[in-house]
């Protein structure tokens, strides 16, 4: 074989051969599946926390009795629960909730990570849990929560098996917005639950006013980069 036909050969093994490492190396995310509801619905007449979609829980439930005040009659009662440890899905990358109502602490009525290592503190408010399936099979949740102000967090499992807390959005807040949430301060930010787009999450927001939403005014696109094992953020402005 001539020196033309080896060093094209070889160089064809080396182009293929680091496509694939390159296509094994990039993550792709799925889905946004929904595992559970944890929290506190704004003014309801509960005594404790509402969990759901949870696979165990050691909270001792409390039967809350549900009248229908149009038909006047007793409705099947919803199930609180005061302290304990709920977990959402299964195995080693499960997401642990350990929650107490009466918590001393408001701002910590909630801790989400592993077990034994939670890394996102938050109050007892309403929550939606979702996990962002992706072909890597890392574990990955999303906490979200939207009554008049929103309040987004992505954490998970890394690799190493610790837990991090990747995205905050009242951090973005403080960085791209002055700090300007939105709850009662016309002009705030709000931001919708992510999407998943490939090796990117998306997440888009909006403006809260008092006669209503604005429009649509940007995303932030946080790219998985594997290398570092951390996000990116890009703001896109409309």
């Amino acid at each position: 074989m001539k020196l033309s036909k080896l060093i094209f050969a070889f160089q064809l093994v080396t182009a293929t051969l680091f496509l694939q490492t390159s296509d094994t190396a990039a993550m792709t995310f799925l889905q946004l599946e929904k595992v559970g509801e944890i929290g506190f619905p704004v003014q309801a007449p509960y005594h404790g926390l509402i969990v759901r979609g949870e696979t165990t829980n050691s909270g001792k439930p409390y039967m809350e009795p549900q009248r229908d005040l149009e038909q006047k009659s007793i409705k099947e009662p919803i199930k609180t629960y005061v302290k304990g440890t709920a977990i959402f899905g299964d195995g080693i990358g499960a997401l642990y909730c350990k929650y107490d109502f009466h918590s001393q602490n408001p701002s910590q009525s909630i801790c989400f990570g592993g077990q034994n290592d939670y890394v996102v503190s938050l109050d007892s408010t309403y929550k939606e849990l979702y996990r962002l399936k992706n072909d890597s099979q890392l574990m990955m949740y999303a906490i979200y929560h939207d009554y008049c102000v929103t309040d987004l967090r992505i954490l998970g499992m890394q690799k190493s098996g610790k837990w991090v807390s990747y995205i905050d959005s009242k951090r973005i807040s403080d960085i791209y917005f002055g700090g300007k949430d939105s709850y009662k301060e016309d002009g705030g930010v709000m931001y919708d639950r992510p999407i998943c787009q490939g090796d990117t999450i998306v997440v888009t927001y909006y403006r809260w006013h008092w006669e209503g939403d604005s429009a649509k005014e940007g995303e932030f696109r946080f790219k998985w980069d594997d290398k570092a094992q951390w996000f990116g953020i890009e703001q896109v402005v409309y």
